[in-house]
């Protein structure tokens, strides 16, 4: 049995330019001063590969309701790319394009 102890798990994001760079949000503003990245977020992407699941799709609707619900606007483009064709038919028949 492997315990993991959540509350100690930072969220990261992965990239700029590449998903093998990956960086605690907390890290991400001195990595970025310090590899002279641009500092302004120009767009985000959710994206899954092949083993995409439909749950990870309704994760990210549930997050866009959420931000919706709290008055949260974008200032950058958001994309969502499910990694297959039968998950992304789903996402407009079940409403998540709304």
């Amino acid at each position: 049995i492997i315990e993991i102890n959540l509350d100690t798990l930072l969220p990261h994001v992965n990239g700029p330019f590449t998903p093998d760079l990956a960086h605690s949000i907390t890290d991400l503003g001195a990595h970025a001063k310090e590899a002279e990245w641009p500092l302004e977020v120009s767009a985000a992407l959710i994206g899954s590969c092949t083993n995409s699941s439909y749950e990870d799709m309704a994760r990210c609707n549930n997050m866009v309701k959420e931000a919706v619900a709290a008055g949260l606007k974008l200032k950058s483009d958001f994309m969502i790319t499910p990694g297959s064709e039968q998950i992304r038919a789903t996402i407009p028949r079940d409403g998540f394009t709304e």
